[in-house]
């Protein structure tokens, strides 16, 4: 049984240049108690995946497909860096066990016990410190399953382009594309943010249905005033930090 730090490690192994952008809020979880679901079969065609090299991967899928997905390309030669940023549940940290369970908004615990679980696999495929990145996150991570009423934990998340490495950085390290795969045609309006930057800046961007056959292809990814308008306002009005990183909290009782 490994512990949480080394689980994170090998999801994070210090000698990869992408392991900074992997998101520790999940991993702090580790050794809390969840059920640790079986695994399940995911559709997912490797004819259509470029061969390692100038291509990076951001795979925007929900539950735990993103990290199935991540496995699968792992053995293909990508290296999976999880950037999932939302709590599964409340926690007491001076008990360091999970409080009670109030219903949270947002399902993480699939993808908590998928990493756990996969944590093993990934361990065995012998990866090189370069291998390119593919980026997993969660697409239903705005999007609240229940509403967010006083006493249930509220843990909409978004992502962030600091959440990403600048398109200088992926440059430097001979990326030159960007494959986004989603169930969908539509990409988040958090997620735009990072690809306009990197468009703008001399990344390709291709779009990747994952339930097709269809090889990727490329899209221009238009910057919206009110996309942009919705994403600020949702982050600043709407979503709630965690002190302990990343975002959930309990929505508190109105005070009127």
């Amino acid at each position: 049984m490994l512990s949480k730090d080394e689980i994170y490690r090998v999801w994070a192994p210090p000698e990869a240049p992408w392991s900074r952008w992997v998101k520790p809020v999940l991993f702090a979880f580790m050794d809390g108690v969840f059920e640790i679901r079986a695994a399940r079969a995911v559709r997912f065609d490797a004819g259509w995946v470029p061969a390692p090299g100038d291509a990076a991967m951001v795979i925007d899928l929900p539950r735990d497909d993103g990290v199935l997905w991540g496995i699968q390309l792992a053995r293909l030669g990508y290296r999976p860096i999880p950037l999932y940023n939302a709590l599964p549940f409340p926690w007491n940290e001076k008990m360091s066990v999970p409080d009670s369970r109030s219903a949270s908004t947002v399902d993480v615990e699939p993808i908590l016990a998928a990493l756990h679980r996969e944590t093993n696999a990934l361990s065995q495929i012998q990866l090189p410190s370069e291998a390119p990145p593919a980026f997993l996150l969660d697409a239903d991570r705005r999007i609240a399953r229940t509403d967010p009423e006083p006493g249930r934990f509220d843990n909409r998340s978004v992502c962030f382009p600091t959440d990403f490495p600048s398109a200088q950085f992926l440059l430097e390290r001979g990326i030159r594309r960007a494959v986004i795969v989603q169930e969908n045609t539509s990409i988040a309006g958090d997620l735009a943010q990072t690809l306009v930057a990197w468009q703008r800046n001399g990344i390709e961007i291709l779009r990747k249905k994952s339930k097709d056959t269809d090889p990727p292809v490329q899209v221009i990814v238009q910057p919206s005033f009110l996309r942009l308008l919705w994403y600020r306002i949702s982050v600043a009005l709407g979503l709630r930090r965690s002190e302990l990183g990343g975002f959930g909290g309990i929505v508190p009782s109105s005070s009127g």
